[in-house]
């Protein structure tokens, strides 16, 4: 497969996730369907990989460090959420409170015990690459880095573990926005008073602000570059009162445009600023 076919694949996987749970996946409605979803995504890496080897040796650390952590993080993710949720005590807010910030000590003690290679992950090191994600460097793995029942053909020494990172960082993501629902349990009547006099809405076409959400996903602004496009989609959702519920179906109506501009919208926001800049500021001095 080609980086935009796994693009793809990956975009019709959360897409599927988001449907059957919700676009933050904050819990696991469906665990069988979800898993399902996961291992249908996973298989077809391995059913690409098994009939197109990699051209190169680079070919193949980035297929092992970043795209097939980033499908198996979401594997990962649907099975911890759902334990976790599963186990949340029946008691008061503060009860569920505590739970949750044990919660995050485990994932943040997981972190810590893995250091230096969660320093790598995070750095974007690339000095131990070979040595990390290609197959042929594969050696003897303690049994939390290693994933079972997957063919030693797709498996190297640290993709386990750095999608378990990934899967980890969205768990203490989402355990987080719990936390902050308890913490900001106050008077509906005030809350919902707030929220009026703040509302903003959007009042463009839909597919516009799916393109600007895709654009800031791929411009990777947020979080690092960590934020996934459900969480930025999710965030204009609540920020601006839209609904974007269909915005994988219309991100592909925008890949096929024929007679216009894949990137319309942003180009007319860069046509309106640079006018106004050249009106307000004077024109653009000449290139020498």
């Amino acid at each position: 497969m080609k980086n935009i076919e796994f693009e793809d694949l990956y975009q019709g996987m959360l897409q599927n996730l988001y449907s059957l749970n919700d676009p933050l996946v904050n819990s696991i409605v469906d665990l069988a369907g979800s898993l399902r979803i996961t291992v249908r995504s996973m298989e077809q890496l391995l059913s690409s990989v098994r009939s197109k080897p990699f051209k190169d040796d680079q070919h193949e650390i980035n297929f092992f460090k970043h795209i097939k952590p980033r499908f198996q993080s979401w594997h990962i993710y649907v099975i911890e959420l759902n334990h976790i949720v599963s186990q949340i005590p029946i008691g008061s807010e503060e009860m569920i409170r505590e739970y949750y910030i044990n919660e995050l000590t485990i994932i943040d003690r997981f972190f810590k015990r893995y250091g230096f290679y969660y320093q790598y992950y995070l750095a974007g090191e690339c000095s131990r690459d070979s040595d990390f994600f290609l197959r042929r460097n594969l050696k003897d793995l303690p049994p939390e880095h290693s994933k079972p029942n997957q063919p030693e053909s797709f498996v190297t020494s640290m993709d386990y573990l750095f999608a378990k990172f990934k899967a980890y960082e969205m768990l203490r993501d989402c355990i987080a926005r719990r936390i902050k629902v308890i913490n900001s349990s106050r008077n509906i009547q005030t809350l919902e008073l707030e929220l009026l006099q703040k509302r903003r809405w959007w009042s463009g076409n839909k597919i516009e602000l799916v393109e600007l959400a895709y654009g800031l996903y791929h411009a990777k602004r947020i979080n690092g570059g960590k934020a996934e496009v459900g969480e930025i989609i999710a965030w204009l959702e609540e920020s601006l009162n839209v609904d974007l519920g269909q915005s994988y179906r219309m991100f592909t109506d925008i890949s096929r445009r024929k007679l216009v501009s894949h990137t319309k919208f942003i180009d007319e926001m860069r046509t309106t600023l640079d006018t106004y800049i050249q009106s307000h500021y004077g024109p653009r001095l000449p290139i020498r």
